[in-house]
């Protein structure tokens, strides 16, 4: 799957099923594109940096509505890290300052 933003198409790695949602990131030091985590339907989400090596912007949406931007969440190597919150059916992960994305915006996903 593919997200255009910046009038870029973006390749994504998808995270559905419970093991990749809770691994995520975790022990990489880069990725391609985004990582897209898929869920059943719109709930409150909670997302960390644990063991995460780089710094990752955070993305809520909701039929495909960008709802909620959590900017330049830092790698946390420690038991407590901050948790970033929204309510969501799907939430991206990008790195850092890649994309200028913002409450309020559409994403275009591609099959």
């Amino acid at each position: 799957m593919n997200v255009i933003i910046d009038n870029k198409q973006i390749p994504l790695e998808i995270m559905s099923t419970p093991n990749a949602i809770s691994t995520g990131m975790m022990g990489r030091d880069s990725i391609e594109g985004g990582m897209l985590f898929l869920f059943p339907g719109v709930a409150e989400r909670s997302f960390w940096m644990k063991d995460c090596l780089i710094s990752l912007d955070i993305i809520f949406i909701i039929n495909n509505k960008v709802t909620k931007v959590h900017r330049n969440c830092p790698p946390c190597h420690v038991n407590k890290c901050e948790s970033y919150y929204g309510v969501a059916d799907k939430v991206l992960e990008v790195p850092s300052g890649e994309y200028s994305i913002k409450s309020g915006d559409v994403l275009d996903f591609i099959h």
